[in-house]
């Protein structure tokens, strides 16, 4: 070998070594960024001539850095990013249901329980203005109590249905993000160069669409494809499908495709799959139940207090305006008499006659259609919102502790140890001095070689 390919031997280690260095910056430089996938240098010996007998080698050549990741791992994130972000919904709103059905001074179960306590006054004084008085406003704060919850859960179900349409923008906004990457990352990867970065940015928003909704993405030529609920497309290439909203029944928001077909069923996972769980089915469940107990309770009510005479020796008047049918009762509910001496306590229209407080007291431990007491359903309502809260926060804490671990095994395959950097970069400086005392050596040899020769012309 000559000096002139020692010489170019040593130049193109120099060079791979600095081009290794900037990696190595660059990794260190992105220790703390979120998703970047560390980049690590691709060296392939440098090929010889077969013709020209022994030779010692011609060095290595640099091919170009790759970004290292884990593609199985990167799917197992993203959903169990579905499944997180499903479960903060969902635990998020029933986190404002729960306080409306916790004891407290004015929770429904409390008012139904003073309700009954001040019929046994009025049983003992079915005569007295003021044990009257006290029933009506029993009567009152009960219809209250059922009024305020029915009207704080259909305000959660609107809430929940404008989240609808923002979760529906933001989708559309990553969506078109990726589409414009797509061909950004074919491009550079037909070149035969890595994209790692623009790549990490990619995988970056799949893990925030995931966090929105639970999406399919799949492996292309020209990139990844996504798509949301039953295979509708979101991105194809380097084209995006936005999702559409649009009010449907009873005012909820459908979503639709860019076609504008409805997505049915609808989409599960994310915090569109959660918004829409509590929306459309754990919302209306409390709801049914609250306006069946309303609906039922008065109803019985109603039934006893028909069953007697009022003060005037009248038959008794409907103590409740309540709906002809459950849907909505829990909202309507009222206090339907506004004169105290319409109770109807008597049994048979006499004066200081008591005989019907028994039949408006039993309403409290009649089993309703529903197969409980009024009491019991009530209590059924607030076991049925604490386990699913409960059921709700357990997903919630799961997935959470399953991301912590799978990030963690991704970190270790893809993320940078700053410790592992430090060594590589000593190892390369090292490097790229040996090659820098390469060069000066056959540079002085090259030296010698001359002054030999003007020696010898001399």
């Amino acid at each position: 070998m000559s000096l002139t390919s020692s010489l170019s031997i040593a130049a193109q280690s120099l060079s791979n070594a600095t081009a290794v260095l900037q990696s190595i910056n660059n990794n260190i430089s992105n220790a703390n960024t979120p998703g970047y996938s560390r980049e690590v240098a691709q060296f392939q010996s440098a090929p010889t001539d077969p013709g020209a007998g022994p030779q010692p080698g011609n060095g290595a050549v640099l091919q170009g850095f790759q970004s290292i990741r884990d593609e199985l791992l990167q799917t197992q994130i993203q959903n169990e990013t579905q499944a997180q972000g499903q479960a903060n919904a969902e635990l998020t709103s029933l986190q404002q249901i729960q306080p409306l059905f916790t004891t407290s001074t004015g929770d429904i179960g409390t008012e139904m329980s003073n309700f009954f306590t001040s019929m046994s006054s009025l049983s003992a004084e079915p005569d007295n203005s003021a044990a009257r008085q006290a029933v009506m406003t029993a009567g009152q704060n009960l219809t209250y109590a059922f009024n305020t919850v029915s009207q704080h859960l259909t305000q959660l179900q609107s809430g929940l249905n404008t989240q609808v349409t923002q979760d529906v923008s933001q989708i559309n906004q990553i969506t078109a993000q990726i589409a414009v990457l797509n061909p950004q990352i074919a491009a550079l990867q037909a070149q035969g160069k890595d994209a790692g970065s623009l790549q990490d940015q990619r995988d970056q928003l799949v893990v925030q669409l995931s966090g929105l909704a639970g999406v399919s993405v799949t492996n292309t030529e020209s990139g990844i494809t996504v798509s949301i609920g039953d295979g509708t497309p979101l991105v194809v290439g380097s084209k995006s499908f936005a999702l559409q909203s649009r009010a449907g029944t009873a005012g909820m928001q459908q979503i639709l495709d860019a076609s504008g077909n409805v997505i049915d069923p609808s989409p599960q996972g994310g915090d569109l799959g959660g918004t829409l769980q509590a929306r459309d089915q754990s919302i209306p469940a409390v709801l049914n139940g609250l306006d069946t107990l309303a609906y039922q309770f008065a109803t019985a009510f109603n039934a006893a207090q028909a069953s007697g005479y009022d003060q005037n020796g009248n038959p008794g008047q409907p103590f409740f305006n309540v709906l002809s049918t459950p849907s909505g009762a829990a909202g309507s509910i009222s206090v339907a008499i506004s004169d105290p001496a319409l109770i109807a306590a008597s049994s048979d229209g006499s004066p200081g006659s008591n005989g019907n407080v028994a039949n408006l007291t039993a309403v409290q431990t009649t089993v309703l259609p529903s197969g409980q007491t009024p009491t019991d359903a009530y209590a059924g309502l607030v076991f049925q919102v604490g386990s699913m809260a409960a059921e709700a926060n357990t997903q919630s804490s799961a997935t959470a502790a399953s991301l912590r671990q799978l990030n963690d095994q991704l970190n270790s395959v893809s993320g940078v140890s700053v410790d592992q950097e430090t060594t590589n970069l000593i190892t390369y400086q090292q490097a790229y001095e040996a090659a820098a005392r390469v060069i000066t050596t056959v540079q002085s040899l090259f030296q010698v070689t001359m002054s030999m020769g003007t020696a010898a012309a001399a």
